[in-house]
């Protein structure tokens, strides 16, 4: 119980003050700092999403371009495709495809913590060649190692992408990021021949 004396002059009125910031921090606390931060979380995923949405455009639309490559070469023998992944079976490709993306990532300054080769899905035409990556990375390294994918030679696709990083509203950029995804290739099916 407060003293009848505390309740009046200048020490009630501190005491007001001090009840209204109190209230004030409770709330900042309690309701409006958590939707703040679920604000830029979201925020932070669109422009992840839209990020991505715009990559997969572009490469649908180099789609054509692909399937063209692929055609003149099964047509006439001549002029390989560099868009495709070296390697006369599945394999070989994935060891190439693994060769290049650990080069990629120590250029980058990125150091694998796992790779695993997934199993190759197989068309008419086409054999898609995948590895998922694991790697812990600051947010700028994770960006260069996808731009060095994006201008490899040859044309590696980046999908399936998953960012873990603490809650954290002000994350400093230097802060390691636990990142996977899966990157991946096609090779040319030769007729008559197996994986």
């Amino acid at each position: 119980m407060i003293p009848p004396s505390w309740r009046v002059g200048r020490i009630g009125q501190a005491l007001a003050v001090g009840c209204g910031v109190l209230a004030l921090l409770m709330i900042w606390l309690g309701a409006i700092s958590p939707l703040w931060s679920f604000y830029a979380d979201g925020q932070a995923e669109l422009e992840q999403r839209q990020a991505l949405l715009a990559r997969m455009q572009g490469l649908a639309a180099s789609l054509p371009a692909i399937r063209a490559a692929s055609a003149s070469r099964r047509g006439d023998g001549a002029g390989e495709a560099s868009a495709m992944l070296p390697g006369a079976t599945d394999a070989l490709a994935a060891a190439a495809l693994q060769e290049s993306v650990q080069k990629m990532a120590g250029d980058a300054g990125a150091s694998l913590t796992a790779v695993e080769t997934l199993p190759s899905a197989t068309t008419d035409h086409w054999h898609k060649v995948s590895l998922r990556i694991s790697l812990n990375a600051p947010w700028p390294v994770l960006i260069g190692l996808m731009h060095a994918v994006e201008r490899a030679p040859a044309r590696i696709f980046i999908g399936d992408v998953h960012f873990h990083s603490p809650a954290v509203v002000a994350h400093p950029a230097t802060l390691p990021i636990q990142a996977s995804m899966v990157l991946y290739g096609f090779r040319a099916a030769e007729p008559g021949a197996g994986t």
